[in-house]
C-alpha cells in the first residue's frame, strides 16, 4: 500500500514652406475611427497572443468561481458543451453535445458532435441513453460516461438551458442568420410543458430573436436525416453568433451579454478563461475541424434497447474508438510518458481498477491501481512526487483538470510513480 508524506549626425539645409493642405471634417473623423479601429484590432491581437493578459482584464468583468481550475491557455484542453432540455419540473438532460479539443500551439480545434440517443454504459447506473447521465448525476457524471465509454477526455463541461441560450442571444440583440432550409415542423414541443408549438422558419436570411433561434438550433424532426440537418443548423447559427460578436453594433451590448452569460451558463471552467476560448476560436490562423457521430457517415445505426427505446449503437466495435484517437489522443502525454499510480481514497471497492482502467484509455501511463493510506478523502488529490525525476509537468496539469481535484507537489518515499492520483468522496457516482 503506496502512502503519501507531509509537505515538504549632419547638418541639414532648411526644406522651403509649404502651404499646408485642409482636411475637410469627415477625412479628420475618418482618420480618427480609423486609427481607433487599428488600436483595438492591434490590443485585441496583442491580447490574444498572450493568455495571461487577457485572462486578467477578463477578471474584471468575469471573476473565476471560487474552486475553479485555471487554464493557462497553451495547454491543449477539450471542454465538451451541452445544451439541457428541461420543459417542466424534471431534472435536465442532454439535448445536444458537443466536444471541442482546443489545442492552442498548432492553432487548431477539433469539435465532435454526439448524438444524446447514443446507448452507453453509465458509471454507477449501467446502460443507457448517454442523455440521462447528465440527469442523473449532473455534469460530473456526463463528463466521466464521455471518458469512461468513449474514450474522451473532459478537462471542463459547459451546460446551458433553453432559457440560459434566450437570454443570451437576447442580449446580444438577436442574430441574423442565413436558414439553409425551410423548417416546418406542426410537432414541435413547447417549451414549458407536453404540448405542441408548431413552428415555420422560411429559408433565406432573417432576423432571429432568442426563442426563435432556439427554435431554429433544435428543429429536427423536419427532415428525414433529422441529426444532421439539425447539425448543419446549428453551423449556421454558430457563424451567425460569430458574425454578430464581431459587429460593432454589438460592442455596446457587451455588458448585458456578459451579465447574461454569467447568469445563464454552468460550467466547471473558470469565468475569466472564456474570452480566450472565444479568442482561440476567431483566430484567423485556427483551424476548425467539425465531426460527427452520426448515422449519414455510418458509424452508427438505430437500434432497440431490452426495455424498448428506440436508440444508437456503433456500427462496428471500432469506428468510434478509431475517430476519437484521431481527435483527442495528445502526443505531448505521450511524449512525457509519466507513471501514474491510482489510489482508491474511499469506501467504494474497485474504484481504482475502473479509473486507472479509464485515466489508461485516455492516454494515461498507469502503473499501478491500489488503495490510499486511509478510505476517508472527502476531496481527491493530484500530487507530483518530488521524489522521483522527470518533468511530468503537463500531465499532471491534464490530469488535475479531467479529475477536478487539487495539484500537489510532495515527496512520496517508496512511492516509485511520478504523478499519485488519489480519488475522494467528491469522484462522479459516489
Amino acid at each position: 500500500m503506496a502512502t503519501k508524506a507531509a509537505s515538504p549626425p549632419s547638418e541639414l539645409l532648411p526644406l522651403p514652406t509649404l502651404p499646408r493642405p485642409r482636411r475637410s471634417r469627415r477625412r479628420s473623423l475618418f482618420l480618427v475611427g480609423g486609427g481607433f479601429v487599428v488600436t483595438c484590432l492591434l490590443t485585441a491581437l496583442i491580447l490574444i497572443a498572450s493568455p495571461p493578459v487577457l485572462e486578467g482584464m477578463s477578471a474584471m468583468v468575469l471573476p473565476p468561481q471560487p474552486g475553479a481550475i485555471a487554464w493557462n491557455g497553451h495547454d491543449r484542453i477539450t471542454v465538451v458543451a451541452e445544451g439541457l432540455t428541461q420543459r417542466t419540473t424534471e431534472p435536465a438532460r442532454t439535448d445536444t453535445l458537443l466536444v471541442m479539443n482546443i489545442d492552442p500551439a498548432d492553432h487548431r480545434i477539433d469539435m465532435l458532435s454526439v448524438p444524446r440517443d447514443l446507448w452507453v454504459n453509465i458509471p454507477g447506473y449501467g446502460y443507457g441513453k448517454l442523455a440521462i447521465a447528465y440527469e442523473i448525476g449532473g455534469p460530473k457524471l456526463a463528463a466521466y460516461t464521455l471518458e469512461s465509454a468513449l474514450g474522451i477526455p473532459v478537462d471542463y463541461s459547459m451546460a446551458l438551458t433553453f432559457r440560459g441560450f434566450i437570454k443570451i442571444v437576447n442580449a446580444m440583440g438577436g442574430v441574423t442568420v442565413d436558414v439553409p432550409h425551410e423548417l416546418k415542423d406542426p410537432l414541435y414541443p413547447c417549451l414549458v410543458g407536453t404540448a405542441y408549438c408548431p413552428i415555420d422558419i422560411k429559408a433565406g436570411v432573417q432576423h432571429m430573436n432568442g426563442r426563435r433561434a432556439l427554435e431554429f438550433v433544435r428543429e429536427r424532426h423536419a427532415f428525414a436525416q433529422q441529426d444532421l440537418a439539425r447539425v448543419q443548423d446549428q453551423q449556421a447559427f454558430s457563424i451567425a453568433v460569430k458574425h454578430q460578436l464581431l459587429s460593432p453594433s454589438t460592442w455596446p451590448r457587451l455588458p448585458g451579454i456578459i451579465s447574461a452569460v454569467r447568469n445563464s451558463l454552468m460550467t466547471n471552467m473558470p469565468l475569466n478563461d472564456l474570452p480566450e476560448v472565444g479568442a482561440q476560436m476567431a483566430l484567423p490562423l485556427t483551424t476548425v475541424n467539425h465531426d460527427y457521430i452520426n448515422m449519414n457517415n455510418g458509424m452508427v445505426k438505430p437500434s432497440w434497447s431490452s426495455d424498448g427505446q428506440s436508440i444508437l449503437v456503433p456500427t462496428s466495435p471500432t469506428v468510434i474508438p478509431n475517430l476519437v484517437h484521431r481527435l483527442f489522443s495528445d502526443p505531448q502525454i505521450a511524449q512525457e510518458h509519466a507513471s501514474v499510480a491510482v489510489l482508491n481514497g474511499t469506501d467504494t471497492v474497485g474504484l481504482a481498477s475502473d479509473v486507472g482502467s479509464t485515466l489508461s484509455n485516455l492516454g494515461f501511463n498507469i502503473t499501478l491501481e491500489g488503495n490510499a493510506d486511509n478510505f476517508n478523502y472527502q476531496q481527491g488529490e493530484v500530487i507530483v512526487n518530488t521524489a522521483a525525476s522527470g518533468n511530468v509537468d503537463y500531465t499532471a496539469r491534464r490530469l488535475q483538470r479531467i479529475m477536478g481535484d487539487t495539484l500537489v507537489h510532495e515527496q512520496l518515499p517508496g512511492q516509485k510513480a511520478q504523478i499519485v492520483v488519489i480519488l475522494g468522496r467528491n469522484f462522479p457516482g459516489i
